[in-house]
């Protein structure tokens, strides 16, 4: 009874995992077709009553979404790339939390304690990771970008226009997440804030080291004077360089990465080859509570030795 309870547990974890993942990918695809709608329609539509009803329900929906992932970001010094629906992040939670009770508990029969808390900790640290590699993601994709945005700003001041109509032209023609940030400095400027403090506060939410040299730079031109579009060339040239060098790092380090990996997998892969040759030379380490201390101060190594080498990764890469 016992077993097909778990089984059945398994399946609903399963589905639910795979009903998360399509309401996510359904999701991107219609931001993806309405985006290339604006653009062919240049999103000057009239709206109706009903229209302005969903615009101020999707701007409740976005603070609810705010409000809980800023219960998963504690301690995140940047947010500005997370997209993740509270109702995806909620689901990932209940899942993550149900799949590790049902491990901790009924396969590794650990105390009712312990299982309640390990499931607690990965309800909270599976939308946390999730968060945080988008975060990443965005981080990147915005490096990656950002140059052409550079030259573009470049252009249009060496054609005779002012840099805030260069901001608002990138607002309206760029590909996010550079679309986005520019479209909030664009507001910004709207309503009547300096361009200096309007950067600034882009500047300090966003926290690249690129796009602060970005500001400096506008800041400095824009209160003194001086040849913007040649500062814009040779600082859209540095960044580039700087995206070639980390490329270049991430490309030398790739044996190490590999080598890493396979030796965190050797100890799984040697655990689930006695599982299933000899199941009785692995049994004290499920039955007996000094061994299901053994295994929590394994899995404790291996994921302190993931981090440490992800960090270390990470800080040859980002430079």
């Amino acid at each position: 009874m016992l077993s097909f309870a778990a089984l059945a547990l398994v399946m609903l974890l399963f589905g639910a995992s795979v009903l998360t993942a399509a309401l996510m990918m359904s999701r991107r695809a219609r931001l993806e077709i309405e985006q290339h709608v604006n653009l062919v329609t240049g999103g000057r539509e009239t709206r109706a009553p009903s229209a302005i009803l969903g615009g101020l329900l999707k701007v409740r929906t976005k603070k609810v979404d705010e409000q809980v992932r800023r219960i998963f970001t504690i301690g995140m010094k940047y947010s500005w790339a997370m997209q993740i629906t509270s109702l995806t992040l909620i689901l990932i939670a209940a899942v993550s939390a149900s799949g590790t009770w049902l491990l901790t508990r009924h396969f590794l029969g650990l105390s009712f304690l312990l299982s309640a808390v390990m499931s607690v900790t990965a309800s909270f640290f599976a939308p946390r990771f999730l968060l945080s590699r988008q975060q990443y993601r965005g981080e990147r994709k915005f490096i990656d970008l950002f140059p052409d945005a550079v030259d573009t700003v470049a252009r249009m001041v060496r054609a005779g226009l002012p840099i805030t109509a260069a901001m608002r032209t990138i607002a309206i023609d760029g590909l996010p997440p550079v679309k986005t940030v520019f479209a909030t400095i664009a507001d910004q400027l709207r309503i009547g804030v300096p361009i200096e403090d309007a950067l600034d506060a882009s500047s300090r939410e966003i926290g690249l080291p690129d796009f602060r040299f970005f500001t400096v730079a506008v800041s400095l031109q824009y209160a003194t004077g001086g040849n913007l579009s040649s500062t814009l060339d040779i600082l859209s040239d540095i960044i580039r360089k700087r995206r070639a060098a980390r490329l270049k790092a991430k490309a030398a380090t790739g044996e190490i990465r590999i080598t890493a990996y396979t030796l965190i997998g050797i100890p799984i892969l040697t655990i689930g080859a006695l599982a299933v040759v000899q199941p009785g030379y692995l049994r004290p380490l499920f039955a007996d509570p000094r061994g299901h201390l053994i295994l929590a101060m394994a899995g404790g190594a291996i994921t302190l030795a993931i981090l440490s080498m992800r960090m270390m990764m990470r800080s040859v890469t980002n430079a």
